[in-house]
């Protein structure tokens, strides 16, 4: 049996009520968009988060207890550049990491993402009060685009 410190981190994603943010936002882009993210999960997922280093993470100092993960090169293809980040922390469980909330940084007028990180601090702190976390789908497929007015939501 592997030693505990060896698992592969279980990602999770914010839920609030039925509800799933991230899930939603993932599950609307492109499959080849969603390839290279779930590439990059693998490799950190089996990495102790203690050497999750920059530029594909940060721990984000001051911001409240979040952190981000991002590509280490946008996703150039036909349809133009992405630059995806994902806002999240460890927890609750030591071995698992959940994503708050995800961005294209691309559509951000600002090179910092404030309202971001305040959506992501914001959900962190309704975690066990009044909402949860699911295990996240990597397989889910691609289900379209976002629903209207979902990207808005905090």
């Amino acid at each position: 049996m592997a030693d505990e410190k060896e698992r592969p981190l279980v990602f999770l994603g914010f839920k609030d009520a039925d509800w799933c943010p991230v899930q939603e936002w993932f599950d609307a882009l492109p499959l080849d968009h969603q390839d290279e993210i779930v590439s990059l999960l693998n490799i950190l997922g089996n990495r102790p988060p203690g050497l999750w280093r920059r530029p594909e993470f940060d721990r984000l100092a001051g911001a409240g207890g979040i952190s981000e993960i991002r590509m280490d090169d946008d996703i150039r293809d036909e349809r133009g550049s992405y630059s995806y980040r994902i806002y999240g922390y460890f927890g609750p469980s030591n071995d698992q990491y959940t994503f708050l909330h995800a961005i294209d940084k691309n559509l951000s007028k600002e090179r910092n993402d404030h309202e971001g990180k305040r959506i992501a601090r914001e959900r962190l702190g309704q975690v066990g009060h009044g909402a949860t976390v699911h295990r996240f789908d990597f397989e889910s497929g691609n289900l379209g685009p976002i629903a209207k007015g979902a990207e808005g939501k905090s």
